[in-house]
């Protein structure tokens, strides 16, 4: 007779428990809220992609949140330049779109930051089809925006990292505690 893999496996295993899911919600909407409102603050242009900049980074630990922060930055810089330049020369075409792909594409293989490629795409995509006459302020008001995000996403991370009380069982289910890092 087959086995169901479903009823064999507990629900606890399935995922993550409730609590780190609350927490890793919380972080990110903590998040977003201080990087909306520093950018409210200092009068920064576009606080919705501080925004979404600081869901897109928050990790569960501080390290890997760091990193996503980083390529998320290269990304838009390398995205953001090459979409302003393409928009200023060839305009909002399609032209313009598959030509700043391309360069996107060819930049970051340069830069050497594959893991940056495809919101790289996503950033000269927005910047070629939303910026106006001001294509290179628009742009760079959107990488300080991305910027403020991830700087957002980093500070709570840390926050969270450093002041965590929580404790876990440790690993052979002794009995004892230790103070999770």
């Amino acid at each position: 007779m087959p086995v169901n893999k479903l009823e064999t496996t507990p629900p606890a295993a399935a995922g993550p428990d409730h609590f780190d899911a609350f927490v890793g919600s919380a972080k990110a909407a903590v998040s977003a809220v201080v990087a909306v409102l520093f950018c409210d603050l200092v009068h920064l242009p576009q606080a919705g992609w501080a925004a979404v900049s600081a869901v897109i980074v928050t990790q569960p630990s501080l390290h890997p949140s760091a990193r996503a922060s980083l390529m998320r930055v290269i990304a838009n810089l390398i995205g953001a330049f090459v979409g302003a330049a393409v928009s200023s020369v060839a305009g909002h075409s399609l032209w313009a779109l598959g030509a700043g792909i391309l360069l996107t594409g060819l930049t970051c293989h340069l830069a050497r930051a594959g893991d940056a490629l495809r919101p790289a795409f996503a950033a000269v995509v927005i910047v070629i089809f939303t910026n106006g006459a001001g294509a290179w302020q628009d742009s760079m008001q959107r990488v300080l925006a991305v910027v403020t995000g991830c700087a957002a996403a980093l500070a709570i991370g840390w926050v969270s990292d450093k002041s965590t009380l929580v404790r876990k069982p440790t690993p052979g289910g002794g009995g004892g505690h230790e103070t999770a890092e």
